[in-house]
């Protein structure tokens, strides 16, 4: 039920409803915890507001008018208690929402896996590989068959094979998740949108963007809008090229961070060290590199996935491949590098206390490469919108993840650019594990507002 008779507004208006929820048999839920998620869409435009809990089964959806026109206001219910319950049971009892095995090979050449994880779930032949993971727990058992010792660890696997969920509980999750539950259509007069800021994006302390209160930018025209800076970058070819010419720029994470890298490949039209089209790179886990054609731009762009856990379903990378920020910024020799750090989806089928070891890890980093290398800038990439039938409630582990990087980096925030992609992908539906080539153009050019 939703509690608000107004459907007109004026351009800047904050609109706000009282939600109450219902069960299936319409009696009133008196508890909290449910995950509601609200925005507002017309075509070509879009943004997001943000949902109060109450703790009494009401919550308050607020939301501004941006843009004058007749847009819909959609609230979902993301996640029910129940189905974030069984995710987080699960998780704490078997350290993983996911089964990842170590793949072994011994001096006569036989092949055989173990179980890999967090912690140690069983008792046979247990390999501690926390040290090659740069001190972030990671743990390995031997493979059943005898002749095998942890030094014969050289890849990892996901086996799909392991069931997680019961049939009921599947049921449930994919039943109860990510419905719309409420659909409003309103009327905005006034100006066209509303005022930008009056700074460029480069101009502002990168402690700005480390904002927790949505929206932080909205679309119009099929553009995305930050309401913290003004993007005064040209989107061309031109202007991207004489702002990176002679710059490195790392970036460690997962597949969508590598669109990222392909992303620019594509716009500075750089040659790739692999033939492969972006499809072909799916599952795809060796790092990568994406340097100008023309060697008097020296332009280079490097990925590459970070440490463990990190599921793989293609056994194509050694274990050599997984390294943390750490081992990135420490051989990193340019004087004004760029480097985009980013860990959601991977470290989101884990207990919140493996994230907030991976986070300190490379803050501590991070504050070391400063120090050495004063002239990088250094982004973090959010956590973005996603639907997936996995039984991860992400808008429930993007919130958690976000209060603990926050509070990590609240100290170094005025030297670390947070890049806020929930906003953005929200406020276009994006619901993929990998954003469409259009919004990923959006994103990183979102990132070069901050450096050009």
């Amino acid at each position: 039920m939703i509690n608000n008779k107004l459907v007109t507004f004026t351009t800047g208006d904050i609109i706000a409803f009282k939600i109450i929820l219902h069960n299936e048999r319409g009696d009133v839920l008196t508890d909290a915890g449910d995950f509601i998620k609200m925005w507002m869409t017309e075509k070509g435009a879009g943004s997001v507001g943000y949902v109060v809990d109450y703790g009494n089964g009401t919550y308050i959806g607020v939301i501004k008018a941006l843009w004058s026109g007749s847009p819909h206001i959609k609230i979902s219910l993301s996640f029910p208690k129940e189905s974030i319950g069984l995710f987080v049971n699960y998780i704490y009892r078997n350290g993983m929402l996911r089964t990842l095995k170590g793949v072994f090979k011994n001096a006569r050449g036989e092949t055989g896996k173990g179980l890999c994880g967090i912690h140690t779930l069983t008792k046979h032949g247990i390999c501690d590989f926390t040290s090659l993971n740069y001190g972030m727990r990671w743990f390995c058992s031997l493979p059943d068959a005898p002749g095998f010792k942890c030094s014969d660890w050289y890849a990892v696997i996901g086996d799909m094979t392991v069931s997680t969920f019961t049939k009921t509980q599947k049921h449930f999750i994919s039943s109860t998740s990510n419905k719309i539950i409420k659909e409003i259509k309103v009327e905005v007069h006034g100006d066209k949108t509303i005022d930008h800021p009056e700074y460029s994006c480069r101009q502002i302390n990168p402690s700005v963007t480390w904002n927790i209160s949505s929206p932080v930018g909205y679309f119009y025209n099929k553009t995305w809008h930050n309401l913290l800076c003004q993007n005064t970058v040209e989107p061309s070819y031109n202007r991207y090229l004489s702002c990176l010419r002679n710059r490195e720029i790392y970036m460690v994470g997962d597949s969508t961070v590598r669109q990222w890298l392909m992303s620019m490949a594509e716009i500075l039209n750089l040659a790739l060290s692999v033939k492969r089209t972006s499809a072909a790179l799916r599952g795809y886990h060796h790092s990568i590199k994406a340097c100008s054609k023309n060697k008097r731009d020296n332009i280079t762009v490097t990925w590459a996935p970070h440490e463990f856990p990190f599921f793989t379903y293609k056994p194509n990378a050694t274990i050599h491949n997984f390294k943390p920020a750490r081992y990135h910024l420490n051989v990193i020799r340019s004087k004004n590098p760029i480097v985009v750090l980013h860990w959601y989806v991977h470290i989101g089928l884990v207990p919140l206390s493996v994230y907030e070891e991976h986070v300190m890890n490379a803050k501590d980093s991070i504050v070391e490469f400063l120090d050495r290398v004063p002239g990088a800038k250094i982004f973090i990439k959010g956590p973005h919108n996603l639907e997936h039938n996995n039984g991860v409630p992400y808008d429930f582990v993007r919130y958690l993840q976000d209060k603990i990087i926050f509070k990590i980096f609240d100290n170094i925030k005025h030297k670390v650019v947070y890049l806020n992609e929930w906003d953005i992908t929200v406020a276009s539906e994006s619901k993929a594990i990998h954003p469409s080539n259009d919004l990923i153009h959006q994103m990183v050019h979102d990132l070069l507002s901050y450096i050009c």
